[in-house]
């Protein structure tokens, strides 16, 4: 549901920023290594071998908890102060296929899920080195964040098709702070100001399924993949109304979706593309679910 409203008049200047927090346990984290472990049902990953101080487990299970199997993404960590000379860096990551070798001699090693990964040692600088990595569901799924990028192909898990895949995604150095701050948000000229509210969005992990679309007509569509949708025609409604302001009026989420972070992406995308300020309240569905993140 979406409205557009214009306003006359004063509006107070305030500017607002949406975005969710990725915390880690190492300050001023780089990325030293990854790996993916899979863990069948009698092995629980509790007891995976790995250094806790050094592996840091990212809270999102690859399958989508759908198998009697569980796999789950590590990161090597390591603080940026303590770097040696020796220490191994990973520089770049790819999925399904690995890059040509690099000139320096630096091979890329190949990891659990299709991952392959090019270290080099410190060189005294970091900012082309890997310092975050997290998992983002769906054959749609995208990452609005300023400076991540997310990996087209995905890993290579052999879950059931049924299941959104599992991708990922990276940011090299540290986030660097906008130089083009956006001013406070005031009325125009012409004294207007104009507001573009969505509401029950219900995106999901993954495409879903749209069962009942209409045409122009009220003619009924056949089935199709419903997000897609839903995140085009928000873009359109955007280029035609080009709103001062976005409100997200709650339910963005369906209920019980299996990973909130990457429908949540999708629904702010196309503002986050147009750089249009926007803000949010939650609904019922928002956090409903064991899965889904907490309104916190």
């Amino acid at each position: 549901m979406l409205h557009a409203l214009e306003f006359l008049g004063d509006f107070p200047s305030k500017t607002l920023i949406s975005s969710i927090p990725h915390p880690t346990t190492v300050a001023n984290p780089v990325v030293t290594d990854l790996t993916v472990c899979i863990f069948s049902p009698a092995v629980s990953p509790s007891t995976c071998e790995l250094n806790p101080r050094q592996w840091h487990r990212i809270e999102k299970e690859l399958y989508l908890y759908t198998s009697q199997q569980s796999a789950w993404l590590y990161v090597a960590l390591a603080n940026e102060e303590r770097l040696a000379a020796e220490d191994l860096l990973v520089m770049d990551i790819t999925v399904g296929e690995r890059l040509s070798n690099p000139s320096s001699g630096y091979t890329w090693e190949s990891r659990p899920g299709g991952i392959w990964v090019l270290r080099r040692k410190f060189c005294g600088k970091i900012d082309q080195a890997v310092t975050e990595v997290d998992v983002l569901f769906g054959a749609d799924a995208v990452d609005p964040r300023p400076q991540w990028t997310l990996m087209r192909s995905s890993l290579q898990l052999n879950a059931q098709l049924e299941v959104p895949v599992a991708k990922l995604s990276i940011l090299r150095g540290r986030v660097k702070p906008r130089l083009d701050v956006r001013a406070a948000l005031r009325v125009r000229e012409d004294g207007k100001f104009k507001i573009v509210q969505i509401s029950d969005t219900h995106m999901v992990t993954g495409v879903g399924v749209c069962k009942d679309a209409i045409d122009a007509h009220g003619k009924n569509l056949p089935e199709s993949e419903a997000d897609p949708l839903t995140v085009d025609f928000i873009g359109k409604i955007l280029d035609v109304e080009k709103p001062d302001l976005v409100i997200l009026t709650g339910d963005q989420l369906h209920h019980d979706i299996s990973d909130s972070q990457s429908a949540l992406f999708k629904v702010v995308a196309p503002i986050i593309e147009r750089s249009i300020p926007f803000a949010a309240v939650f609904g019922n569905h928002d956090s409903e679910g064991i899965h889904a993140l907490p309104r916190e």
